[in-house]
């Protein structure tokens, strides 16, 4: 077994610290190019710290490494296999993005109706007044109403965390602010959705 140097190991763990800071400040998911070159700044910086941590494992980065190379690749405009969408028959469902965002905002009007005993059309309604006063928009770009955020509370409710991660999202969101204060709670997930899901948002708050 390879002696793994602890000044490798620093070097390996700033860069990876510069590497996510950047991303986390640069990352937008249009233009696709720009956001396949910051998502690959990440993956370099996570497979060097990869490497640096087990030397003498050099197979751990594979999947990884393959995943950025074939990055790389669709600004060359081929599609390697590992992204080649899985053809369904019926419509395609929402993005995980989307539906992962969909799941916050419905435990944010769960929390509000289980906290201060809000009924379930005003608790969507405040949640989607909430939502246009931080310039929130749904994946088209469109103001979301209180009715969407109701039927999004309701598949939430009926479908099972296991066969779903927006769901297993909802109950963990649940169950993170479970102790606190209704307003609290809900302020909190609402200011999480902006580093969550940052595609909903404008790049400056609306004044």
């Amino acid at each position: 077994m390879r002696h793994v140097d602890p000044s490798e190991i620093r070097a390996a763990i700033e860069f990876f610290s510069e590497a996510l800071g950047k991303a986390s400040k640069s990352f937008s998911p249009t233009p696709p190019d720009q956001a396949r070159a910051v998502v690959r700044m990440a993956l370099v910086g996570t497979i060097q710290l990869i490497s640096a941590l087990y030397p003498d494992e050099p197979s751990f980065p594979l999947p990884l490494n393959q995943l950025l190379y074939d990055l790389k690749d669709l600004d060359h405009g081929k599609v390697a296999p590992l992204l080649e969408p899985t053809k369904v028959p019926n419509r395609p469902p929402a993005a995980t993005s989307e539906e992962l965002f969909r799941a916050i905002v419905a435990a944010a009007m769960t929390r509000l109706m289980d906290g201060r005993k809000v009924s379930r059309d005003k608790a969507a309604s405040d949640i989607a007044r909430r939502l246009s006063k931080m310039g929130c928009k749904d994946s088209a770009g469109k103001s979301i109403s209180g009715s969407q955020i109701a039927k999004w509370r309701e598949k939430m409710m009926t479908e099972r965390a296991a066969e779903n991660l927006a769901v297993a999202r909802y109950q963990l969101t649940l169950q993170l602010v479970s102790g606190e204060p209704p307003v609290e709670a809900v302020a909190f997930i609402l200011d999480s959705l902006t580093d969550l899901s940052p595609a909903n948002f404008p790049k400056k708050p609306p004044t």
